[in-house]
């Protein structure tokens, strides 16, 4: 007769104790109570998937804790309800409740069965200003996946390094995914999660966020592959005192924006009185979020960031996992909320403006505003992705980039190629498009995603084969009513940019 293990036996026991406390406490039936090292998350069956909203991962960054790196969320007794969204960061254009306490993250997933399923974690874009985990992750758990959407502080409150302000760290919201991750590292398991196959990917800034995390050494080994959509790691980012020299330079090929003289002057706009940590501290959340100009951007501070990604990303030195990256053809229709003018941008060229514009000229004769933000979304984007591709190749990690172009805004001939973003909208929404050529391109994508998700690879379900990046042939997936592989998308205007961009960091190497 074979003798029951122990502690099996042990586990059973407690398992069975803690179902009948919940039952007895008149909480929801026990498929909609998951039992975390946390503690116990109530939650909702929707479409057939379990979904556990408002989690918090991090404790208010509030009071004394605004500026300072997260703090993990306390363990709890009972069952705590998940059933609605938390409040958003603090932002200017809001689309529901905020709040500075929103480290808070939500979980679907298709059965809390002690499964090992893939795990996806999506972190939001809107230019570090806007945004939060609202979205409609069922999409994924339905097929198969557990998803995960975080919150992360934004603006001044999540990327600031102000004199006044104690210690290196600058970059707080990155900050804030990471510890997002460790804690899906310590609890997914028990939403049926693998704590082992997690994938982060993100669009626009939640790329970016994406390449930062793949340059962060506190995150190796909490995501094992990750994708960057619209990702902008060869942006010039803003330095501390704390940041490597001597460093590269700005966009316009002069010194680097200081990260401290930016705090001051947005410090200036709200409070010019505020000069001391305590005051800072009690400056109204809002009102340094309306300080903002347009976007706001991450800080190189030498310690959450040594470097801009895109430095490290050519040096080799990102974390090892498979990546998947690539872009829109019209990226540059976000220009007009960047906070960046065309006339500053065409500054910003100087001397090589009249070249980069002879580039791009079929553009420029649509209209010199076509033609100026195909080049700012080229140089903001593209580069950035297919810089993230070398740098994986060069280190022999695997890596597929891609090219979305598809139009959106009427015929082929007037409109001017996929907007900055469509890819989400593709992947969030894309059986709601009127036009089932798209609808079925939605499919594709989707489709890719999972299967990099599941494997590491995306390719599988008799789609097209979309080839490994090498440097020597850089052949992309060019997504369109048709899918096709294409060598050297967009090649002369990018190594244009290129070259000018290793001009600008020269320096950093």
């Amino acid at each position: 007769m074979q003798v029951p293990d122990s502690r099996k036996v042990s586990a059973r026991l407690l398992l069975g104790a803690f179902l009948l406390w919940v039952l007895e406490a008149g909480a929801q039936p026990a498929e909609s109570v998951v039992a975390t090292p946390q503690g116990a998350f109530e939650g909702t069956v929707e479409n057939g998937a379990l979904v556990f909203r408002g989690i918090p991962y991090g404790m208010a960054p509030t009071g004394h804790r605004r500026w300072l790196p997260p703090q993990a969320a306390p363990k709890h007794a009972g069952v705590r309800q998940a059933l609605d969204f938390g409040p958003s960061c603090p932002q200017v254009r809001p689309t529901r409740l905020m709040d500075e306490d929103c480290l808070t993250l939500n979980v679907w997933t298709p059965a809390v069965d002690g499964g090992a399923r893939p795990v996806m974690v999506w972190i939001h874009g809107g230019g570090f200003v806007a945004g939060s985990s609202d979205v409609p992750g069922g999409l994924f758990a339905a097929s198969g996946v557990v998803f995960v959407s975080i919150n992360y502080r934004l603006g001044p409150l999540g990327f600031f390094a102000h004199p006044a302000l104690e210690g290196p760290v600058a970059n707080f919201g990155l900050l804030d995914m990471v510890m997002a991750l460790e804690w899906v590292r310590d609890n997914i398991s028990a939403f049926g999660g693998d704590p082992g196959r997690v994938t982060v990917f993100g669009v626009s800034a939640g790329g970016m966020a994406v390449s930062m995390l793949l340059a962060n050494e506190a995150a190796q080994g909490l995501f094992h592959g990750a994708i960057a959509q619209s990702g902008y790691g060869t942006w010039a980012l803003p330095r501390t005192a704390g940041a490597s020299t001597p460093g590269p330079l700005g966009m316009d090929l002069n010194p680097a924006q200081s990260a401290e003289s930016l705090a001051l002057e947005l410090i200036e706009r709200v409070s010019p009185d505020a000069a001391t940590a305590e005051e800072l501290r009690a400056l109204d959340a809002m009102a340094l979020m309306r300080a903002v100009e347009g976007f706001h951007l991450p800080l190189v501070d030498g310690v959450t960031l040594r470097e801009e990604p895109g430095i490290l990303f050519l040096a080799g030195q990102q974390h090892d996992v498979p990546v998947m990256t690539g872009g829109t053809s019209y990226e540059g229709i976000i220009m007009p909320v960047s906070g960046i003018s065309t006339e500053a941008y065409e500054r910003i060229w100087g001397a090589d403006f009249p070249a980069v514009r002879a580039l791009y000229r079929e553009d420029f004769d649509k209209s010199p505003a076509v033609g100026i933000k195909r080049l700012f979304g080229d140089n903001r984007y593209l580069l950035a992705a297919r810089a993230l591709a070398k740098g994986m190749a060069r280190r022999n990690s695997r890596a597929w980039i891609y090219y979305l172009d598809v139009p959106v805004a009427g015929p082929p001939n007037d409109s001017p190629g996929a907007p900055h973003g469509y890819d989400r909208r593709l992947l969030f929404s894309g059986a709601d498009l009127p036009d089932a050529g798209q609808q079925a391109l939605a499919g594709r994508l989707f489709g890719y995603w999972l299967d990099f998700a599941r494997n590491g690879n995306p390719n599988g379900g008799g789609r097209l084969q979309w080839p490994e990046y090498r440097q020597e042939d850089d052949r992309w997936l060019v997504f369109g009513i048709e899918d096709e592989v294409r060598r050297g998308v967009a090649r002369e205007r990018l190594d244009f940019i290129e070259a000018r961009y290793r001009q600008r960091i020269q320096r950093a190497f």
